[in-house]
């Protein structure tokens, strides 16, 4: 690429780095209300800035990582939230709306969960030190509760509550969706386990639509959180937990209240 070219492109992507810090900002903060400019705001974000810059002079600023030797279809980019170096969200470079959308049950969907749960890395960046697999937790909001319609997963350390909620209901959880017996943070949750050492070969996304009773729920009004985990006898895994969100702001839990993005403990 010429001299005159990349210097085009840079300014470009410098132009642009204030506002797609505003964007990933409100990503966590804005109601589900938020008009459809701000909503379009993330997918604008990675699809007109990141992979543009990524395929231009093979760096995705302001992303962290772009990731599309496999096509843009199955691709996907890693953007560090700018109130937090613990705080991580993985998007994908095809446009899906949310935990809603039928792509994500096609029998060859890319795996999002595996990108995401590989993406811990740049929370131990922020967190300045290696942290255990049960202190990583990832989660994505409901159609009902995000702020953005476009599928992006959150990756911090898990909130301290969350940690010793699953502590404390481990004999409960089993390889099988269950409702606990106490609440968590208020609201009832449907856990389940799945003993593995990454998610390569395991879609929670597909767990979870599998495990839903048919007819009562839908995927859109699911809150789901995918918690790394170490079993009995050091054997290894993840926690999956899901809520359904309600009609009433009081009986939406968002993803962010799972997870501590300071990784304070």
């Amino acid at each position: 690429m010429s001299s005159i070219s990349e210097g085009f492109v840079l300014r470009k992507i410098t132009s642009f780095a204030v506002t797609m810090g505003m964007i990933l900002a409100t990503v966590a903060n804005l109601p589900h209300s938020a008009s459809a400019a701000y909503r379009g705001g993330l997918w604008a974000g990675v699809h007109d800035i990141c992979v543009p810059a990524y395929q231009s002079i093979g760096v995705g600023f302001p992303c962290s990582e772009v990731s599309i030797a496999d096509g843009l279809e199955r691709g996907f980019a890693v953007l560090r939230a700018p109130s937090s170096a613990t705080h991580v969200i993985v998007v994908p470079t095809a446009l899906i709306s949310g935990i809603e959308s039928p792509a994500l049950l096609r029998e060859n969907a890319p795996n999002y969960w595996e990108a995401a749960w590989d993406a811990r890395h740049f929370v131990e960046e922020g967190a300045r030190r290696q942290l255990p697999r049960d202190k990583i937790g990832m989660a994505i909001n409901s159609a009902t509760s995000r702020s953005q319609d476009q599928l992006h997963i959150h990756v911090a350390c898990v909130a301290p509550k969350v940690a010793d909620f699953l502590h404390r209901h481990r004999a409960e959880i089993h390889e099988a969706w269950s409702f606990l017996s106490s609440a968590l943070l208020g609201h009832r949750f449907a856990v389940m386990k799945v003993e593995t050492d990454s998610l390569a070969h395991v879609n929670p996304f597909k767990l979870l639509n599998r495990g839903l009773p048919s007819g009562k729920f839908s995927m859109g009004s699911q809150t789901l959180a995918v918690i790394g985990a170490t079993f009995g006898g050091g054997r290894i895994g993840f926690y999956l937990l899901a809520n359904e969100s309600g009609a009433s702001p009081k009986k939406i839990v968002s993803a962010e209240a799972l997870l501590d993005d300071k990784c304070a403990n």
